[in-house]
């Protein structure tokens, strides 16, 4: 009986998974897509959380928004292959929300992973963003990857 009553307390006690949804702006100078090529100052992102999927609007300046939409699941078994084009998953890592896709710019085959994590004592979403280009070979001395870590303030609170 007290394995039962651990199992049970273990189970109501773990905290809810943080809901994303809501408008947030780029806190800039707390950012590194600003000093990214060519840079990125002004960002917004529109989140829609929901039970069965995540809908991401990525808004930079005046450029035209771009939508996905990640079908929740759960994550891929490790080790995974890089993602085809126009695969999107999200899925949960403890209390992180993890989108991740496969797509094509100028003609190569990439993967983005992002990783949102929400500080709760500053009330601020932290979104890691890991970029792959998946050409198949790489040159020695250089990486086929980029990272980006950009902070975000609810618009409203």
């Amino acid at each position: 009986m007290p394995l039962v009553a651990l199992l049970v307390y273990a189970l109501l006690s773990q905290a809810p998974l943080p809901d994303f949804s809501g408008e947030w702006k780029m806190i800039a100078e707390r950012s590194g897509s600003p000093g990214q090529t060519p840079p990125v100052t002004d960002m917004t992102l529109i989140i829609q959380q929901g039970a069965s999927d995540v809908r991401v609007e990525f808004v930079s300046g005046t450029d035209k928004p771009i939508v996905t939409v990640y079908p929740l699941g759960p994550p891929p078994k490790q080790p995974a292959d890089p993602m085809g084009a126009d695969t999107r998953i999200a899925y949960w890592d403890g209390p992180r929300l993890v989108l991740d896709r496969g797509g094509s710019i100028n003609g190569q085959t990439v993967s983005m992973k992002q990783t949102l994590t929400f500080d709760p004592a500053s009330r601020e979403l932290i979104v890691e963003r890991l970029v792959i280009v998946q050409h198949g070979y790489t040159l020695k001395g250089t990486k086929n990857y980029a990272t980006v870590k950009d902070v975000f303030a609810r618009v409203g609170s």
